[in-house]
């Protein structure tokens, strides 16, 4: 319940930066016209969001890699896994005996 209180919030804050700064571009507004030093403070800021924007979407892609990755593993399509785990040997690829291993133990995966 807390997550939902806490996507709401930020809606709501989305919804009010939004509403100001078209009220700042209705009224006429111009942050040109600000200090240089509040300037800089804002381009760092919107620097901080890019980053944060860029590991959200990069959490957002391994969380959908997994998803994927465990939907072939269960129908059974992961490469090497008619391979013998613990035996790694210059013919078996050491990567067929980790999914292999990701199979048998889906827990602790």
């Amino acid at each position: 319940m807390r997550l939902k209180s806490l996507s709401t919030a930020f809606f709501a804050l989305g919804l009010f930066v939004g509403g100001a700064a078209s009220m700042g571009l209705l009224i006429g507004f111009e942050p040109a016209r600000l200090p240089a030093a509040l300037l800089n403070v804002a381009a760092y800021k919107l620097t901080f969001l890019a980053s944060l924007g860029l590991l959200a979407a990069g959490a957002v892609l391994a969380r959908y890699a997994r998803r994927v990755e465990t939907s072939l593993e269960q129908r059974g399509e992961v490469p090497g896994a008619g391979t013998v785990p613990g035996q790694i040997g210059a013919t078996q690829d050491p990567d067929a005996f980790v999914q292999v291993s990701r199979i048998r133990e889906k827990d602790r995966v």
